[in-house]
């Protein structure tokens, strides 16, 4: 059985928390990691590797597997049929 790798995007900006710290600029959280912040003064998005910003949404990149020939069986083992 053959399984491929895909990168995906995923939209995760409801799920992100800003949290204001110290310096004036917002701590960006998601599944209470640190991916980032928003800095004010600057309106700019600095987001670690694998998140980025796009028309004001926070997209994360995750790799998903697929299997193109995935087909599925359910055998009847008492019937004899499969």
């Amino acid at each position: 059985m053959s399984f491929l790798l895909k990168q995906k995007t995923m939209d995760i900006t409801h799920h992100v928390i800003g949290k204001l710290n110290e310096h004036g600029s917002f701590q960006l959280f998601y599944d209470n990691e640190c991916i980032g912040e928003f800095v004010q003064e600057t309106n700019e998005f600095k987001l670690k590797h694998g998140y980025e910003q796009q028309n004001g949404r926070i997209l994360k990149s995750v790799t998903v597997t697929e299997n193109p020939d995935a087909k599925y069986v359910d055998c009847d083992t008492e019937g004899g049929w499969c």
